[in-house]
């Protein structure tokens, strides 16, 4: 009686993403449908980012770091500039760092948002992600007055930020966190779901 023979096979997967964006690759070995090994190739970026890196100069490879992580892509921004500066002995002007924290808060605010709210739909919730989407479009309308962009912030510069904040955008950006600040207390057992909310004197 003669016994089937295999062999391993090295199969490679991906490179692929949740979000279909291809940034993880493994290595697989595989004998039949067992998966013997699964060898990860971290920090894979199809975009072939490194090379247009060394092509574009350095201020011209900002408006690429935003691509990198577009839920966040303030931060992106801020920390090649941030590299760049303490390459070159630059010294931002304390309104430009200004500038950038308010405008990397609000990014950071957006983003969490984001995670709870996919979050708790993973799990079945699926109300709070409209809400939390209903905010994140708040901020992405303060980011598109002071950037011109909703997804692919590119704001920063080396040395500081492309421009000052555009007029009457500071009275909104206050307003906005007067709206947003009793949502986060938000609890079941107030009345109707929410806390009386105090208007702002910003708000229009």
């Amino acid at each position: 009686m003669s016994t089937l023979r295999t062999e391993e096979m090295t199969l490679n997967m991906g490179p692929q993403h949740p979000s279909t964006h291809g940034v993880l690759r493994f290595v697989v070995r595989a004998d039949g449908e067992v998966m013997r090994e699964a060898i990860p190739d971290v920090g894979y970026l199809h975009r072939s980012i490194e090379k247009i890196a060394e092509k574009v100069g350095y201020r011209g490879f900002m408006p690429y770091t935003d691509r990198v992580d577009y839920v966040c892509a303030m931060f992106t921004n801020q920390g090649w500039g941030m590299a760049c500066e303490k390459l070159a002995g630059i010294e931002v002007p304390k309104r430009g760092e200004y500038c950038r924290v308010i405008a990397t808060e609000f990014n950071r605010i957006a983003s969490h948002l984001l995670s709870v709210g996919a979050m708790a739909m993973d799990i079945g919730a699926m109300t709070p992600f409209a809400h939390v989407i209903r905010e994140r479009e708040m901020i992405n309308d303060l980011i598109e007055e002071l950037c011109g962009a909703r997804l692919t912030f590119n704001y920063m510069r080396i040395g500081g930020v492309a421009w000052d904040l555009p007029p009457g955008w500071r009275e909104k950006a206050l307003a906005y966190l007067d709206h947003f600040d009793p949502i986060l207390e938000e609890r079941p057992e107030w009345p109707h779901g929410r806390p009386p909310r105090q208007r702002s004197p910003h708000a229009r």
